[in-house]
């Protein structure tokens, strides 16, 4: 029998070796952030850790950040001239842009319109004209990335993924050396961030017999505030292309402050500073009123029914209201409820004392809940009517 110290390493021996081998680069990064100057050294016991901590960090990212060099410099330096983005060839669009990536549609040898490299490989092609072949695609690849991030390709995080067709003969087998065109062309603009998984296809034809089709997956930056304000996709906005404040135009729910038991569908008319100006909708200005940007006398849509209140709808608005319909109606959007600075919720309302109103965008600011249909709203309310029972 194993004393209790041998079975403890018996169990744990893989652990424990682990644990060893990690040993050397621990001592590494700790010696390099100990050596830091001495004023460095001083601020407070825990500053060695705290570089420690961070040195992983930094040195996983520090590839990815060497994209954000300016693009259109090194395509100059380099004698890289983008074609104009084209035009989709079908009922198709050239791109889309989705959550931080951006999924581009095959694109084709085209030079500003002309096609160029009709043909198999290798009977009309040889592989290294085929290489050049691809790496017109990647160029055209550039050129829809640069379209879709606005003109600005340092919003390009890193390239993801590439998927090359060949058009060849069914006994082409260096289909690889042909993509590699597009391949090589992404390093040499995007650096480490260029470099990619990748997928390389023989194909019996390809659309128009061109001799190579190249797709693409780009990843986006989170922000890019070091290159002026806002994020990825500009001032306020955030990296999914959501709102990131209020802006003149948003519906809301707000309190009428004249009857303080009626809650109604309001515009923001203005904003000045810290301060927003309201306007009820399908009332006069006389209604108006301003109040703190913080101030939680208005809600982000869809606050009423999550807490059972009532929302009186415009005036002179005909039929049964709700948000969805009415947003589509008047071309407008929702405040989303990640843009609200409130700490309560219609704190002024003299209403029916029993409802309790939710700081629901304070939990979910991810969502922008629509009210249901008129026959999702008759489900819930058979449902709860049956609860109550």
């Amino acid at each position: 029998k194993h004393s209790p110290f041998m079975r403890f390493f018996l169990m744990n021996r893989f652990a424990i070796a682990s644990v060893f081998a990690m040993l050397p680069l621990y001592a590494r990064a700790f010696m390099a952030c100990t050596h830091a100057p001495g004023p460095l050294s001083s601020l407070n016991r825990h500053t060695s850790m705290n570089k420690f901590a961070g040195l992983a960090l930094r040195t996983c990212t520090q590839q990815t950040k060497m994209v954000a060099v300016d693009i259109e410099l090194k395509l100059q330096e380099k004698n890289i001239v983008l074609p104009e983005a084209a035009p989709p060839a079908a009922n198709y669009v050239p791109y889309v842009v989705t959550g931080n990536y951006i999924y581009v549609a095959g694109q084709i040898p085209l030079i500003n319109g002309e096609l160029k490299y009709k043909g198999k490989v290798p009977t009309d092609y040889s592989v290294e004209e085929a290489y050049q072949c691809a790496r017109l695609c990647g160029l055209n690849i550039i050129a829809q990335v640069k379209a879709a991030c606005g003109g600005d390709l340092r919003k390009v995080k890193r390239v993801v993924k590439l998927v090359g067709f060949v058009n060849c003969q069914p006994d082409f087998y260096d289909i690889p050396k042909v993509i590699n065109g597009a391949s090589d062309l992404m390093v040499e603009v995007f650096g480490d961030a260029g470099r990619h998984a990748r997928s390389a296809v023989g194909s019996v034809s390809l659309p128009l017999n061109v001799a190579t089709e190249v797709e693409a997956v780009i990843e986006l930056e989170d922000s890019v505030s070091e290159y002026g304000p806002g994020g990825a996709w500009g001032a306020g906005l955030d990296k999914r292309g959501r709102p990131t404040a209020f802006a003149v135009g948003m519906k809301v729910e707000a309190l009428d402050r004249k009857f303080k038991d009626v809650i109604t569908v309001a515009t923001i008319k203005d904003i000045q500073g810290g301060k927003v100006r309201l306007g009820f909708d399908g009332w006069d200005e006389s209604y108006d009123y301003e109040c703190a940007i913080d101030d939680g006398d208005f809600q982000p849509p869809g606050t009423c029914l999550r807490s059972g209140a009532r929302l009186s709808p415009p005036n002179g608005y005909l039929g049964y209201f709700d948000w969805g319909s009415y947003l589509q109606e008047t071309d407008s959007i929702a405040a989303p409820p990640q843009v609200f600075r409130s700490t309560t919720v219609f704190p002024s309302f003299k209403g029916d004392v029993s409802i309790k109103f939710e700081m629901w965008h304070r939990l979910e600011a991810a969502v922008v809940p629509l009210p249901p249909t008129p026959q999702q709203q008759e489900r819930d309310d058979r449902q709860s009517t049956q609860s109550k029972k």
